[in-house]
């Protein structure tokens, strides 16, 4: 299943906040930290992820598109959905989990899956 992104898709953090809630997940306000680009990783939980500041970007790795995120977007990983975080300089997001407990290690490498 591929990475699905929808710019545009929300202006105030209530909103992703409420759909969060109705879709039955977990959700939670983080900020975080500029990183150097992440390997090809996948996740052991869904998210639906509302970028609130800043810009992230995902390359997804089953079609090769690379999808520039920033407030507004709304970005959906699916469990187990292999795809890389580039480079980027911090961002904060509202993100809902599929899980209540986020699974340890959380990223997990392309070879364990």
């Amino acid at each position: 299943m591929a990475i699905v992104v929808q710019h545009g898709y929300f202006d105030e953090d209530q909103q992703a906040l409420d759909e969060i809630e109705k879709v039955g997940y977990y959700g939670s306000k983080i900020d975080v930290a500029p990183s150097g680009d992440t390997p090809v990783h996948w996740h052991d939980l869904s998210m639906h992820i509302y970028i609130t500041e800043g810009t992230l970007r995902v390359k997804d790795t089953a079609t090769g598109e690379v999808h520039e995120c920033v407030s507004g977007t709304r970005f959906d990983i699916p469990e187990r959905a292999l795809h890389i975080e580039e480079e980027h300089h911090g961002y904060s997001a509202i993100v809902g989990r599929s899980k209540s407990e986020v699974p340890e290690p959380f990223v997990r490498l392309a070879e364990e899956l």
